[in-house]
């Protein structure tokens, strides 16, 4: 998994009061009951934070493992798929073949060009 796509966010809810009986220390504590409070209690198992870590990192792996067992589920090649890659691959080697063909004819112009030029020469040169 990639931790720079995570995003978190900590969001505090005020859940005590803090109040003081001698006005110099804080030494009573108030809980403050209300319905973001309640669910958070009810929610959070009060567990350490590797073990929160860790069940957040098997969920994770989990989802991964899904996709990966679907993605190997692929279905094999049916005749028609088949005979379809058949044919783009005889039309690609029709292709190069007609490619191979074009060059060789250029070369064997292109040399006999090239003797016939020489050959003038030689007679231009007898004369």
């Amino acid at each position: 998994p990639n931790f720079n796509e995570v995003t978190m966010s900590l969001s505090f809810v005020k859940s005590a009061v803090l109040s003081s009986t001698d006005g110099v220390s804080h030494n009573t504590e108030q809980s403050i009951d209300n319905p973001e409070t309640t669910s958070l209690r009810k929610s959070t198992s009060h567990k350490p934070l590797f073990e929160q870590l860790r069940a957040n990192k098997e969920a994770e792996d989990e989802k991964y493992e899904e996709l990966q067992r679907q993605m190997r589920g692929t279905r094999a090649l049916d005749e028609e798929d088949v005979a379809h890659l058949d044919a783009v691959e005889r039309m690609r080697e029709e292709r190069d073949l007609e490619v191979k063909i074009g060059i060789e004819r250029e070369v064997a112009l292109f040399r006999a060009a090239r003797v016939d030029r020489s050959l003038a020469r030689t007679s231009v040169g007898d004369e």
